[in-house]
């Protein structure tokens, strides 16, 4: 088997047959070696169809998340300029996106077709993907294919930049090869394996890690289009799952029904724990709890994973780092002034390396003016690495929380409150400093386990015990059942914050 879904599943053989079928629709269309066609849809067969198919043809798959909204969708529209874009008007538990998709194609001005799978409906300007797949007839198994290779482009990720505008990440053949293969040779996946996909396969993590690694190693691909713990423990159990991947969200859904799920999780070899962080003292709580080993990874959508833990890590690396590099990249640490730093040092994450994508798709060319002249290029994280040669994340550039002249401790902060045994898991945010106007305020947010409690006061209280400058505490403190996540799962800052500064959202305040 190559890849199940909730709708059926496909052997290898009927993937292939599928993906030669939807190359020569896409000949038939006008699709052509170079051109781009956009994916923007829930983790269904379709799309792994879709991804080999265009590899086949040459042509560069560029993807985005289904949940997009109105002006996130547009903007990739206009940003990529696709020729075709599969997508769909209806997902699991959302709301109809027959105007979005109408509205978008209305602003498109270069030529776009609109493909909508396991839609009931084709509003004007739209093709159903079964007519649309109906104009060929599917080619014999042995058909001759002139796919792409190298320096080609492959594939461009969509993501949401931190301005607020999409961002396109290109990769090319062998940036993406090199970063799946190296993943598949340190954690020893071969084609036994079955791999859970509940993250997104529209976002670079689910795309390489659950597609491609599932692919390039000849294993089977779980796909789910929601994750729901109950729903992958049956899906476990029916496919006997023994990969899976997510963020820290799944992460901690796991752990808050430990007891419950524990029996059902042990056929897993190990979870991928990447996208965002977790405090040490949770995943303490996880490497204890769950009855899996957890590999936690650093990676971006513009190289992949550059770091990871794997079977020999010592558990106290597993819990409090981030992993030490693959084999074919290399990191780096330099400080403000662009010093290099030694071990144990803080400043800002360089990476180069195979991985390293193409560069930012930018109007009609590719930006790749991405490195500096040493070849690396930064992150925009912060961290550093122990002399034991493992990564420790201590925070994002521009997630730092500013008071006065001073910066806030971010990671400290996060790490202490999620040790109390009340917290499940810690976020600060920095909100404005209405009262001084000393830039920001950190204000602590906290997910607690079930009928526990905590006060702004106790918090205050450990942080004095471990001797954090007052000056750095938290003014206030807000109580959360569940964190704004976004498409990927992560964890979504600005709405956190926007929760926090909005008097009348929705929270539980303390």
């Amino acid at each position: 088997m190559a890849v199940v879904d909730e709708d059926g599943a496909d052997r290898y053989v009927d993937l292939w047959t599928g993906a030669l079928h939807y190359a020569e629709a896409m000949r038939r269309s006008g699709v052509g070696r170079g051109d781009v066609v956009l994916a923007q849809l829930p983790n269904w067969r379709e799309f792994v169809t879709l991804a080999v198919a265009a590899e086949t043809a040459g042509v560069v798959l560029a993807f985005c998340p289904v949940h997009w909204g109105l002006r996130e969708t547009a903007g990739a529209l206009a940003l990529i300029r696709p020729r075709l874009w599969f997508t769909t008007l209806a997902t699991e538990g959302e709301v109809d996106r027959t105007e979005l998709v109408r509205r978008a194609l209305d602003g498109v001005s270069s030529p776009l077709r609109a493909v909508l799978i396991r839609s009931r409906e084709a509003p004007a300007g739209t093709t159903p993907f079964h007519d649309w797949l109906a104009s060929t007839e599917r080619p014999s198994v042995d058909t001759a294919v002139e796919g792409a290779a190298g320096l080609a482009p492959l594939e461009i990720a969509v993501t949401s930049g931190s301005a607020g505008e999409p961002k396109s990440v290109v990769h090319v053949h062998d940036t993406a090869l090199a970063a799946v293969d190296s993943t598949i040779r340190r954690q020893r996946i071969v084609p036994g394996d079955v791999i859970h996909v509940a993250v997104s396969v529209c976002h670079t993590f689910g795309y390489f890690y659950g597609v491609r690694c599932a692919l390039q190693a000849g294993a089977a691909m779980v796909l789910q289009e929601r994750f729901r713990p109950r729903r992958m423990l049956e899906l476990i159990d029916a496919h006997d799952i023994t990969i899976s991947l997510g963020p820290s969200a799944f992460v901690l859904e796991l752990l808050r029904g430990a007891a419950t799920y524990r029996r059902g999780l042990t056929r897993l070899r190990f979870f991928t724990h990447g996208g965002d962080t977790l405090p040490a003292s949770v995943m303490r709580r996880a490497v204890e709890q769950l009855p899996f080993r957890i590999s936690r990874v650093f990676g971006m959508t513009e190289f992949g994973h550059v770091t990871a833990t794997d079977e020999t890590t010592p558990l106290e690396q597993c819990i409090d780092s981030v992993g030490s590099p693959q084999a074919e990249m290399e990191l780096r640490i330099l400080d403000s002034d662009g010093t290099p730093l030694g071990s144990g040092r803080e400043g800002r994450l360089h990476a180069r390396g195979p991985f390293l994508f193409a560069g930012y798709l930018a109007e009609d060319r590719v930006d790749e003016d991405v490195v500096d002249d040493d070849g690396f290029f930064d992150t925009g994280d912060l961290g550093f690495i122990g002399a034991d040669g493992f990564l420790r994340i201590t925070g994002r550039a521009r997630h730092v929380i500013r008071r006065g002249a001073e910066t806030v401790p971010v990671a400290l902060l996060e790490n202490l409150i999620a040790g109390h045994p009340s917290v499940q898991h810690a976020v600060v945010v920095g909100a404005p400093d209405s009262r001084f106007g000393l830039g920001e305020v950190p204000i602590a947010c906290a997910q607690l386990h079930a009928g526990a409690s905590l006060t702004l006061p106790e918090i205050e209280e450990l942080l004095a015990q471990h001797g954090v400058t007052r000056r750095f505490w938290p003014v206030g403190l807000r109580v959360f059942d569940e964190w704004p996540l976004g498409p990927t799962g992560k964890l979504d800052r600005a709405a956190l914050l926007q929760r926090v500064t909005e008097p009348d959202s929705a929270r539980r305040e303390t």
